[in-house]
């Protein structure tokens, strides 16, 4: 029980440990070598080093893995917390998509699908800082501005399941090759509507260009409003955490 009530004081509140913040440094020096591993993996000119980068991302899975196991098992000392329910929380279901891959290779089942999935292990960052309870002020602030962020995507799905279809009837004759549904034509909106506008779609016919530039319009006006609702938010959940340490 000892070495439970350790563990689990390392991995959910590692400044209350001595050895809390080592531990959760060398977590985070072992994510950081994972994902430079990653990326370096797929530069043929460093084929050479294959091999020593594969032992590397083995070492790498074994500390993930010891560290899953680690905190499954310290769960439930505060609150006999249910392991299971647990395994299924946001970042423990990461940490098992990062492992899972390696074991699935040793039986060959090599599933590419999964392989990719490896690039989730850059989200085990969040974790990292997790005693500074960012991910809880993340939370916290989608919580309380669900209505605001709710309503702005409901508008902006009105204004795209609205404008697709007449594009996609003035533009299925001119470009019957381009807009060959509204599915496809609703792609193009979506990307107009973000102000990224790949190129491989665009309206030639009039009533076509000026809806796209009324799009454009409004992707730029309103898709700015979700980050200043969260910017502003986060900035006055800091501020507040401020005051209560100084009062503190």
């Amino acid at each position: 029980m000892e070495l439970k009530k350790h563990l689990y004081t390392i991995f959910e509140h590692p400044t209350a440990h001595a050895y809390g913040i080592f531990i959760h440094s060398l977590i985070f020096l072992n994510i950081i070598v994972s994902i430079v591993i990653m990326f370096l993996e797929t530069e043929k000119a460093l084929s050479d080093y294959f091999g020593i980068f594969n032992i590397i991302n083995t070492i790498n899975v074994i500390l993930f893995s010891i560290e899953y196991i680690l905190r499954l098992y310290s769960i439930n000392h505060h609150h006999n917390r249910s392991r299971l329910k647990f395994a299924f929380t946001p970042f423990m279901i990461i940490d098992l998509i990062v492992i899972l891959p390696f074991y699935l290779s040793i039986f060959n089942l090599d599933l590419g699908f999964l392989r990719a999935l490896r690039v989730i292990r850059i989200f085990k960052l969040f974790r990292v800082v997790k005693y500074a309870e960012f991910d809880n002020l993340l939370f916290s602030i989608l919580k309380e501005k669900k209505e605001e962020f709710i309503f702005i995507f409901v508008g902006l799905s009105v204004v795209v399941l609205t404008l697709t279809p007449i594009v996609y009837h003035f533009e299925k004759v001119a470009q019957p090759e381009v807009f060959t549904s509204m599915l496809t034509t609703m792609w193009w909106a979506v990307i107009t509507f973000t102000t990224v506008g790949y190129g491989d779609m665009f309206p030639i016919t009039a009533v076509g260009r000026i809806l796209t530039a009324i799009v454009s319009f409004l992707g730029i006006a309103l898709y700015a409003i979700p980050g200043s609702i969260f910017t502003s938010a986060l900035l006055e959940k800091m501020n507040d955490r401020k005051k209560k340490k100084r009062e503190k």
